[in-house]
């Protein structure tokens, strides 16, 4: 479980849901500027589109190793970040597509050498927006939606496991504890035959009372917060294949499983979730 090869033949599907509500508009430190949780969040996003491209890249071209959804929530509405529709787009079309391009600066954990501060430009697939309410309720639904008929596609049914990011700074507004939790098992329990979908979320929103809660183990979150321990019942278990980078870039070492999330989590700090997660598909690569 968990070890299948990404290929051609076998590609893997990524789906990164943005929380684009009207809290998204305060602002957070990002490098050495102050910029919004929706720019911050945009060119983080975008950064990582840009390596899954990288990592597509061969001599003679581009490979269709990934199949990506961009989704955005807000308001009462659930929109698709990349086209018109709601659905998957090829790398392959991705990397053929222009787009435009902003500098910017970051600092990351990495595998060998700590923090890494880095300047880079990414292309800017995510517009920044930030208006409405927080229907994460009605996001879960039409990502688990998109997410069970790609598993049931005869060509992905061998292929790694779905990898769904859920990227917010508040909670829901159109459902309670129980809808979202019942709501993201029903996701978690898609998949293929090498595993089930894994769900991780990720809560922007610095709180200097309490400490960022990263890949925690099931002890490890405050019983005080009611959020997070529905961001912990939500989100997936990390796979024991899969331990290895959550331990290398976990500030402090607690013996497995770990839970697929994080909580009070600054810009940076979110860089090195999603750096872990997604590197969790293109390792072989």
């Amino acid at each position: 479980m968990y070890t299948h090869e990404i290929t051609r033949c076998h590609r893997a599907a990524i789906v990164i849901a943005i929380d684009q509500s009207s809290s998204m508009s305060s602002e957070v430190p990002f490098g050495n500027n102050i910029v919004s949780k929706a720019e911050a969040v945009s060119m983080v996003t975008s950064s990582i589109i840009d390596e899954l491209i990288m990592r597509s890249h061969r001599d003679n071209g581009y490979r269709h190793y990934f199949d990506i959804a961009l989704i955005g929530y807000s308001g009462e509405q659930v929109y698709s970040l990349l086209g018109e529709d709601i659905a998957f787009y090829p790398i392959t079309q991705l990397a053929n597509q222009v787009t435009h391009h902003k500098p910017y600066s970051f600092s990351c954990n990495t595998l060998n050498r700590g923090v890494c501060e880095m300047d880079d430009v990414a292309s800017i697939w995510v517009k920044p927006r930030a208006q409405g309410a927080t229907p994460m309720y009605k996001m879960l639904c039409c990502v688990t939606q998109l997410v069970h008929e790609w598993c049931n596609k005869e060509e992905n049914r061998e292929s790694f496991p779905p990898l769904v990011f859920n990227i917010t700074d508040g909670e829901a507004t159109d459902a309670d504890y129980d809808m979202l939790r019942d709501a993201a098992l029903r996701l978690k329990k898609t998949g293929t035959q090498d595993g089930n979908t894994l769900f991780v979320n990720v809560h922007l929103s610095p709180d200097s009372n309490h400490s960022s809660i990263i890949f925690p183990t099931t002890y490890e979150t405050p019983i005080s917060i009611r959020h997070a321990h529905l961001l912990m019942d939500m989100s997936s278990a990390i796979p024991p294949q899969l331990e290895g980078t959550i331990i290398d870039c976990r500030k402090t070492y607690s013996k497995g499983p770990y839970v697929a999330m994080s909580y009070n989590t600054s810009i940076s700090e979110i860089i090195t979730v999603l750096n872990i997660g997604s590197r969790s598909f293109v390792m072989g690569l």
